[in-house]
């Protein structure tokens, strides 16, 4: 499944969900909780082990994020991978 997570405050119950062979896309303000510092990352790094996880580097730019502040295993990405995930998994679901 692939699962787009727009707001921060749904970061938590998305990670609660996800199997193995996922894709998340952090989008919007939920990519403030990818920040290396942030109270996020054990959490994060350990399901980047199993899942794909990213956010879009348009967000990461607009938020003033540099790739070298991520989590270990968050990638950055561009639309176009964007559409390759949507046609991998069926199934996406927004988290808003």
């Amino acid at each position: 499944m692939l699962h787009l997570i727009f707001q921060s405050s749904e970061v938590d119950a998305v990670l609660e969900r996800i199997e193995a062979g996922d894709a998340v896309i952090f989008i919007g303000s939920s990519i403030l909780r990818l920040i290396e510092r942030g109270s996020m990352a054990k959490v994060l790094k350990q399901s980047a082990k199993s899942c794909y996880l990213c956010s879009l580097s348009d967000d990461l730019a607009l938020f003033g994020i540099d790739r070298g502040d991520l989590i270990d295993g968050i990638r950055a990405i561009e639309y176009a991978e964007w559409v390759e995930l949507a046609v991998m998994h069926r199934q996406s679901l927004s988290w808003c």
